[in-house]
């Protein structure tokens, strides 16, 4: 092991300050800590951090440390074992305790998995994905056990050379697929971050150069333009940020002219996901996605990108997982960072056919997310024209997440269906049709959205075409800043038919006397209660109810249905053609009633004003277009026009 190699363990030991560590944990922290390290200490193995990519709260104990075992009738429990995401519990439970017990224990897995891989070949302990991931876990927790003389040079230079071993097998084992995945990512970010520390020609070593221009490569493929990953899921979306800003972080010391599109699309990833969060700092379960809180990744971006309003989202201090990352010395220059609340309420994403909008930043604001985006990988779901809707901070409508990747649980394909989202699907046909836990016999064709924003009122308008048979969809919303929520649905499809379009409850609440929670809902249509299945968190299902509409149509129809605050009161309103009142085929309107002195006066059209005279009145206020909102306060009428 070179001079080189260990002065570089040193210097990241130093400027972690692990001495100082201990007195930035809190005491849930602590004990969250403590806990899991004797946990391990007892091989008993729990995977329930946020990140995990497949959660499993049920303790499970290995008699014999095998790399290669399964627990919970599951694979993906194997390739977290072999992740090694729980080291950090080690070594932040011997700063705590000061007694190195922990930090053995932790030497002490390293060992052994390299013990049970003399040679490293494709098996389950061995997926690409996780290699890196767990490289990256070793290479994280080195220092602090080089620095306490918890390994000694030959130990420090057996684990090395088998780590150059694995990411020389990581660039052996590289596919096409990878370029587009969070797998190729997750991968290059962690050879990049790690060679620097123990190869002092690192900008001369082949395997860097390779991964350092396909890291670039795969960021600016991945990343689309509005900073969506075109995964189309969240949590690997979170996933790629994390370990792109891991990158960042530690590849700062030796590269100084980092490449410029990477940082930008590092930072538009956090930016993107900073503008979905819900009013409780969550992600909505979209594609492959667990419901977490986001906190400590936008805890990470502020402090790497030292960004006022990231901070203002992120932890007043670091949670565990930054601390023992960013170290001490980042910490410090955090708390001097001062907090700015932010500015934008809505992220369009114009690329991804993702979008999101609040009305402000409190935690009990309303919120909606909108998607109609194109599948991406295996991780997106049937999704298109999906809605949900957060009132007052409180979920209300939802994505009923993921549940599981066996390939053997009927929940994995079902919960990927468009029957597990707010959709309508005519005869039981769905457009999009996954038939395993990651391919699709079938999938629609979404068309561009059209979206506006004018004065805390919002309209969304998408489309997805059917095949076998020809059919399509359009979903058209506005949405008013005061808590209401207007849709309309079109279906077009030749000859007679029967539809059923679905609203998933989130658990928490139930549709009573058409209330839900504290929105009322309205259709004129039949409705009825139906109970399914859903999943905040990976292994965890849940019971929840769905509301379900029904209409019988011939050729085409159109559906109105509307989610208000219940303090608000509904009434009907007209459209005129002149002086003509036009029927529901052409348009819908709704007026919603805040005050004696305020009111909203919703008008979406169905079709094309093609007969007739083409001047239109709502409300006595004239106008021409597709959708428009008539806002009356203290007398005075406002027309606002969403869609020409």
């Amino acid at each position: 092991m070179t001079e080189y190699s260990k002065t570089n363990l040193l210097k990241l030991a130093q400027d972690k300050q692990y001495a100082k560590m201990g007195a930035h944990l809190s005491l849930e922290d602590q004990q969250l800590i403590l806990t899991k390290a004797q946990q391990l200490k007892e091989n008993i193995f729990t995977f329930d951090k946020p990140w995990d990519m497949e959660r499993c709260t049920t303790p499970y104990q290995l008699e014999t440390l095998d790399f290669n075992a399964q627990k919970n009738d599951d694979e993906e429990w194997c390739f977290m074992l072999n992740r090694m995401d729980y080291l950090n519990y080690l070594i932040l439970a011997d700063i705590i305790e000061q007694d190195h017990t922990n930090a053995n224990q932790a030497k002490r897995f390293i060992l052994e998995w390299i013990n049970q891989h003399p040679s490293i070949q494709p098996e389950p302990s061995t997926r690409t994905l996780d290699t890196g991931i767990r490289l990256m876990n070793i290479f994280e927790c080195l220092p602090y056990l080089y620095a306490e003389h918890i390994i000694d040079d030959d130990q420090l230079e057996m684990i090395v050379s088998n780590m150059q071993a694995q990411l020389q097998y990581l660039k052996h084992q590289f596919l096409n697929r990878y370029i587009t995945s969070n797998w190729g990512s997750i991968q290059t970010c962690a050879i990049v971050s790690i060679l620097p520390y123990f190869d002092e020609d690192y900008q001369q070593n082949p395997l860097f150069i390779w991964a350092y221009k396909e890291m670039i490569r795969q960021f600016n493929v991945q990343v689309y333009d509005d900073g969506m990953h075109w995964e189309q899921s969240t949590m690997y979306h979170i996933e790629v940020l994390n370990y792109g800003m891991k990158a960042l972080h530690y590849l700062s010391p030796f590269k100084e002219d980092l490449d410029t599109s990477f940082k930008n699309n590092v930072f538009a990833l956090a930016k993107a996901v900073f503008l979905q969060a819900t009013p409780s700092f969550e992600i909505e379960t979209f594609g492959d996605t667990d419901r977490c809180n986001i906190q400590d990744v936008m805890t990470r971006a502020a402090a790497l990108f030292k960004n006022k309003e990231f901070k203002w989202m992120g932890f007043p201090s670091f949670d565990l997982e930054s601390l023992y990352t960013l170290g001490v010395t980042q910490l410090e220059q955090y708390l001097d960072l001062e907090a700015c609340k932010p500015v934008e309420l809505y992220f369009d994403g114009n690329s991804s056919g993702m979008y999101c909008v609040r009305n402000n930043w409190s935690n009990n604001a309303n919120f909606t997310m909108f998607t109609n985006g194109s599948l991406g990988s295996g991780h997106g779901h049937s999704d298109n024209l999906h809605v949900s809707i957060y009132h007052q901070g409180k979920p209300i409508l939802i994505d009923c997440g993921r549940l599981t990747y066996r390939e053997d649980h009927p929940m994995r394909v079902f919960l990927k269906s468009m029957k597990a989202h707010n959709s309508v699907i005519v005869d039981d046909h769905e457009y999009c049709t996954p038939c395993d836990s990651w391919g699709y016999s079938n999938f629609g064709t979404p068309l561009k959205s059209y979206v506006n924003h004018k004065d805390g009122i919002h309209y969304y308008e998408g489309t997805i075409l059917g095949n076998h048979p020809l059919s399509a969809w359009t979903r058209k919303m506005i949405v008013i800043d005061q808590g209401i929520w207007v849709i309309v649905d079109t279906m077009h499809q030749d000859g007679h038919h029967a539809l059923t379009s679905r609203f998933h409850l989130d658990p928490s609440v139930n549709y009573q006397d058409q209330h839900v929670g504290t929105l009322k809902f309205y259709t004129q249509e039949s409705v009825h209660i139906e109970q399914g299945v859903c999943s905040l968190r990976y292994n965890e299902p849940l019971n929840h109810e769905i509301i379900c509409v029904e209409k019988e149509f011939t050729d085409h129809t159109n559906l109105l249905y509307s989610f208000y605050d219940e303090k608000i009161q509904i009434e009907p309103a007209q459209v005129f053609q002149d002086q003509a009142e036009a029927d529901e085929n052409i348009a819908f309107t709704k007026k919603f009633v805040l005050s004696e002195s305020e009111s909203y006066t919703v008008v979406i059209f169905n079709q094309e004003v093609y007969k007739g005279k083409k001047v239109l009145f709502a409300q006595d206020v004239p106008f021409h277009a597709k959708a428009v909102v008539i806002h009356e306060h203290n007398g005075e009428k406002e027309l606002v026009r969403l869609r020409t």
